[in-house]
């Protein structure tokens, strides 16, 4: 009896299927919200290192848009389906192509909403927002697939639990993705930098700060400052204020934030 190939080596699911399924287990939790899915197609046509954008057609999900305003999202952005993302590669605000760049998830939460000096793309409007870039783990290394794009009507406090469901999903069926977070570059004597979730307390900056600068555990009160967007000097003292200066640094699409630790001595 001849066994059939395909019965001695299974098919590998391919990144769209594993995808899709993902989006069919979410839990949008009953709420309008749409997930989509922009491949990385290799630029072998291009000098510059980077790829293609490709949002499929397929691979998305769409929950109780009464308004239409998610579906129409999704039609703008069909209409610019393929765009070319390089090192170099001016990606502005557009979230999708800063995840590609960067490797790092992001978010814009009600945060950004709220915030009179942010100014959101056109197409997404004040709509909430959620990207991660999605690997696929390839020897010693992993491979930039995709990156998977979470939009809802309104924007949400928090985009940390819908994170970390999706990254639970991906994980179980060989695709992962990198925290949320951001580059904290840090100067006081020298410069140091380390990544912070974007989900990080007050507490867990100092933590790294002090971890870095030993010489400053003997300081009860760490004062660490920022430049906000109108370039004006403000003390991060809370969990509010490291929030703010966060949601700060989403909005304007910086790599990272440059933060200074004033001495008390």
């Amino acid at each position: 009896m001849v066994v059939p190939a395909a019965s001695i080596f299974p098919s590998v699911p391919t990144t769209e299927s594993i995808v899709g399924e993902a989006f069919d287990k979410f839990n949008f939790h009953k709420e309008p919200g749409l997930l989509q899915f922009w491949e990385c197609i290799t630029a072998s046509d291009s000098e510059e290192i980077g790829c293609y954008l490709t949002l499929t057609e397929q691979t998305y999900m769409l929950t109780r848009d009464h308004e239409g305003l998610l579906q129409d999202y999704r039609r703008r952005c069909l209409e610019s389906r393929c765009r070319f993302v390089g090192v170099e590669t001016k990606v502005g605000k557009w979230l999708p192509g800063r995840a590609a760049q960067t490797r790092i998830a992001d978010h814009r939460t009600i945060h950004h909403a709220l915030n009179p000096e942010d100014q959101h793309p056109a197409d997404i409007g004040g709509k909430g927002q959620l990207v991660l870039p999605v690997f696929r783990d390839q020897g010693a290394g992993s491979n930039l697939v995709g990156v998977i794009e979470y939009v809802t009507s309104v924007p949400k406090e928090s985009y940390v639990e819908d994170f970390e469901q999706i990254h639970n999903l991906l994980k179980d069926e060989g695709l992962n993705s990198t925290y949320r977070g951001k580059t904290i570059k840090v100067a006081y004597n020298h410069i140091i930098k380390f990544t912070q979730p974007l989900s990080a307390k007050f507490r867990d900056l100092r933590r790294e700060v002090v971890k870095r600068f030993p010489e400053l555990k003997k300081q009860q009160e760490l004062c660490v400052e920022y430049d906000d967007t109108e370039g004006n000097r403000l003390p991060i003292s809370s969990d509010e204020g490291l929030q703010v200066c966060l949601a700060e640094s989403s909005s304007r699409g910086e790599k990272f934030i440059r933060m200074c630790v004033i001495s008390n001595t």
